[in-house]
């Protein structure tokens, strides 16, 4: 999840209930602050985070 911000809590927190609620299992998060504008993620080390995460989705 990309923000314009530092603050995941509240979405943390409804992503973990829907998780539970329907019986997800999570494989993992990332999530990535300061992002306000296309192009912002770039060189951000939780690109590469999401990248490995989904390589290890089956």
């Amino acid at each position: 999840m990309a923000a314009e911000g530092a603050g995941f809590e509240e979405s943390e927190h409804w992503y973990d209930h829907l998780e539970k609620h329907i019986g997800w299992r999570s494989l993992g998060k990332v999530l990535c602050g300061w992002v306000t504008q296309p192009g912002d993620i770039e060189g951000k080390p939780e690109l590469q985070q999401a990248y490995e995460l989904g390589k290890k989705i089956q």
